[in-house]
């Protein structure tokens, strides 16, 4: 990431001036880093990282202690999870035509698709 590349949206009502940070935009893109999964990431350490953005391993410690990083870090794990939402679903589809499904499988898959086969209610 650098300081051009866009952010991932966090919230509609996120505001970049509320974080009263002297750094809000790279505050940010240092969270959507932190919320994305390592194998994900184009800047694997965090001392790349902070060289990155042009400031010290010790300022992106102190942003880790902000009430609203937290927050955006796990908004970042949310979409990340939404966006892939249907290969899962797709994993789990192909897992059900092959010789490794099991009734848990099936089930679960029924589950997410919200069908009900037998109504056990009476």
């Amino acid at each position: 990431m650098n300081k051009t590349s866009s952010l991932t949206p966090i919230k509609s009502d996120f505001q970049l001036s509320t974080l009263n940070l002297r750094l809000p935009a790279e505050f940010v893109q240092f969270a959507v880093w932190c919320g994305t999964p390592r194998g994900s990431r184009k800047i694997k350490t965090q001392k790349e990282f902070a060289t990155s953005i042009g400031v010290c391993e010790d300022t992106l410690t102190d942003w880790k202690r902000h009430p609203r990083f937290d927050d955006l870090v796990i908004a970042t794990i949310k979409n990340w999870a939404k966006e892939r939402i249907p290969d899962v679903i797709e994993g789990l589809y192909e897992k059900t035509q092959s010789d490794k499904v099991t009734s848990s499988d099936v089930a679960l898959f029924l589950k997410i698709t919200n069908i009900e086969l037998i109504n056990d209610k009476k």
